[in-house]
């Protein structure tokens, strides 16, 4: 008799893995980016979770999408459903603990958080410079051309904060690529039907992500409130404003359930 061993699976970078933070009847989903990992978000995650003077602290929950914390060839083979699918699962287990629910997201994580939002009904939507458009011919060329160009040099650590970088993946398949940019569309197609509050918050100064994404949220969504992260790039959890995305998002969530109280 012989036996065939089971095969052998890419280790996840300790960086990279799930984050269960906090408790409380009040919780947080929150989405990492495209070929990024829970890391990128980890300094927002650790300062909504943990109780601090008046500030009680939130049930913390950010799921690993599939593909990401291993290597980019692990990424290539996942499409945008796998990640939504992670995301929208770790949603409902949150859901199941917490009287309210918050989604968040940073980047590709923006999206993920407005497709749950219009899909399910948080209690209010967190987001640090979401990507749902971009302007220029390179997208089409991904979407047209997404079987045949060859992996692309990566695009992380968009940080003006010297010495930090973010944990990331060197390059990425444009196949993957594509298929966020698929997200995207099924996002944009869907925005009239999120009714959550939004806090918006975005970098002037980001270098990989353009002003599209903000200006169709900011005209497509009916409650949008603005921050700007003036002194950050587009990782702006690990950046400068780091603090001032912790306090803007302490602030929102505060109003939100201070306006569901007094109904």
């Amino acid at each position: 008799m012989s036996f065939l061993s089971a095969p052998h699976a890419t280790p996840i970078w300790p960086e990279a893995r799930p984050l269960r933070l906090g408790d409380g009847d009040t919780g947080v989903l929150m989405c990492h980016g495209f070929t990024g990992s829970v890391a990128s978000i980890r300094p927002w995650a650790e300062g909504l979770a943990l109780p601090e003077d008046d500030w009680l602290g939130l049930r913390v929950a950010a799921p690993r999408l599939p593909g990401h914390g291993t290597t980019w060839q692990d990424l290539s083979r996942t499409r945008w459903w796998d990640w939504y699918g992670a995301v929208e699962d770790a949603y409902l287990e949150l859901e199941r603990e917490c009287d309210r629910v918050f989604v968040a997201g940073l980047s590709m994580g923006g999206a993920l958080a407005l497709h749950l939002a219009a899909q399910h009904d948080p209690d209010g939507v967190l987001l640090v410079n979401p990507a749902i458009a971009q302007r220029g011919l390179h997208i089409q060329l991904a979407r047209a051309l997404r079987n045949v160009y060859p992996p692309q040099k990566g695009i992380a650590s968009d940080i003006a904060r010297p010495g930090v970088v973010e944990p990331s993946y060197p390059k990425f398949s444009v196949k993957a690529f594509a298929s966020m940019t698929d997200l995207w569309q099924e996002v944009r197609s869907g925005l009239r039907r999120v009714d959550a509050p939004v806090l918006l918050m975005r970098a002037p100064q980001d270098h990989v992500v353009d002003s599209k994404s903000a200006e169709i949220i900011r005209r497509e969504l009916r409650d949008v409130r603005y921050a700007s992260l003036d002194r950050s790039y587009h990782v702006a959890p690990m950046d400068h404003d780091a603090e001032l995305i912790i306090a803007e998002s302490r602030r929102f969530i505060s109003s939100v359930l201070s306006a569901q109280d007094a109904q």
